[in-house]
């Protein structure tokens, strides 16, 4: 925790990346609240989904988009000072935050085992609805394991931050 403190220290003191965090937790903060809760709109994002936001899922959209504001500067601080920034721990937190809750209701998963099925005959149609019912019924989990990237990502972004420029042979 200390290790987060003191990257958020170091790159806070600059304004242009405050002003990131704050336009990355205004980018992602609707985008999460109305794809969140699409699992129980068919998989759809729409601004229908806001009527079914319940607290925990606007718990999850509140973590999850701030946890991302507080790594993009990180990111972009790194990558601005030539270093490596852990960039896939935090794409898979947010795909499992954004794609978990599509998938699960949506005719996008049946459509294409069904597909794969007619290419391939020994693949089932129906396991794409064994997929569906999976994510539906353990999406909290999903959810839970998105946030786990994302802490994850900014822990490994903030320790190459605290370590600074690094000799390189």
């Amino acid at each position: 925790m200390n290790t987060i403190l003191e990257a958020l220290r170091r790159v806070g003191v600059q304004g242009r990346y405050r002003w990131i965090a704050l336009a990355v937790f205004a980018l992602f903060l609707p985008l999460y609240l109305v794809t969140l809760p699409a699992s129980y709109v068919g998989g759809l994002i729409s601004l229908k989904a806001l009527t079914f936001l319940d607290a925990k899922l606007t718990a999850f959209a509140l973590v999850m988009a701030a946890l991302v504001a507080l790594l993009a500067p990180l990111m972009l601080y790194l990558i601005r000072h030539g270093h490596r920034s852990a960039k896939s721990t935090a794409a898979g937190g947010i795909l499992i935050g954004v794609f978990a809750p599509m998938l699960c209701c949506s005719p996008l998963l049946p459509l294409l085992m069904g597909s794969l099925a007619a290419l391939l005959p020994a693949l089932s149609g129906a396991a794409g609805i064994k997929v569906q019912y999976f994510i539906a019924t353990h999406q909290t989990e999903l959810l839970a394991a998105a946030v786990v990237l994302l802490v994850i990502a900014l822990y490994q972004n903030a320790r190459k931050v605290v370590q600074g420029a690094a000799c390189r042979i």
